[in-house]
């Protein structure tokens, strides 16, 4: 494991950091390749409700890809197809948490990074952050797969404003066009942080799983993940958390859920 990402638990709170600051913490090789495990055994950890995705500091959640490492990790078609499968594990490993995952952003949220912010469920920001793609402005090919995943989480308006102008989006712009859903003074953002993550860790596991699947399977348009997201369902009103979220709502207290 790099120590340019950091994992630990915190309450009913798994944490992965950035832990590249002095680069803003952009993002080496070793560090997206580093991603997917760490939130393999976030699910797996029953006593993490919530993942938070953050970086070290407050002057950069990301600055993007590592781009001193591109002479050696993209230098050819063959090497840049590698590199770009291991950049999709570490989104496809946020996408299919079965946790809800937080991007939680300050300062600068660029290239690979915004990327990145954009494979968590939610994406919350300090009013100092800021929001490009700036491959247009370096002569890099935008890949069919992240674009998809712009226009699938933005719509093709948002999309094309963001990859053919490659400019700066300000937090408040952010929040306009739907790339961010909380915004606050960075004083404030510790408290938003915590607010989200008690609303999020007292709901019951095995519902915010079913509803993980179910976006993923309408963004998608996914038949497999359709039929995963009808059986997840179905085992959440099978479940004993279901039994106690009925005995909790009578007897008007809050519920107590397990995860099971």
């Amino acid at each position: 494991m790099t120590s340019k990402l950091i994992a630990e638990i915190r309450d009913s709170a798994g944490y992965l950091i950035l832990n590249a600051p002095d680069r803003r913490n952009a993002l080496s090789y070793d560090m997206w390749a580093g991603i997917p495990p760490i939130i393999e055994g976030f699910a797996q950890e029953p006593k993490v409700r919530v993942v938070v995705l953050t970086g070290q500091g407050t002057s950069a959640f990301s600055a993007g890809a590592d781009i001193s490492e591109f002479d050696r990790n993209r230098a050819t078609g063959e090497s840049g197809q590698s590199y770009e499968r291991v950049t999709e594990a570490a989104f496809d490993s946020l996408k299919r948490c079965p946790k809800p995952v937080i991007g939680a952003v300050r300062g600068i949220c660029f290239g690979g990074g915004f990327a990145l912010a954009l494979a968590c469920d939610l994406r919350l920001a300090s009013d100092d952050a800021r929001f490009c793609i700036p491959a247009g402005k370096l002569g890099i090919g935008y890949g069919q797969s992240l674009t998809e995943a712009l226009v699938q989480r933005l719509g093709p308006g948002t999309a094309a404003d963001i990859l053919l102008t490659a400019q700066i989006y300000s937090a408040s712009e952010a929040l306009a066009r739907g790339i961010v859903q909380r915004v606050t003074s960075p004083d404030r953002f510790d408290a938003l942080l915590e607010d989200y993550i008690a609303m999020l860790s007292e709901n019951a596991p095995l519902s915010l799983a079913a509803a993980k699947v179910a976006i993923r399977a309408s963004v998608d348009d996914d038949d497999a993940a359709r039929g995963e997201a009808e059986r997840a369902a179905a085992a959440c009103m099978r479940s004993e958390d279901y039994k106690e979220g009925r005995k909790a709502f009578a007897a008007k207290r809050k519920p107590q859920f397990q995860g099971r």
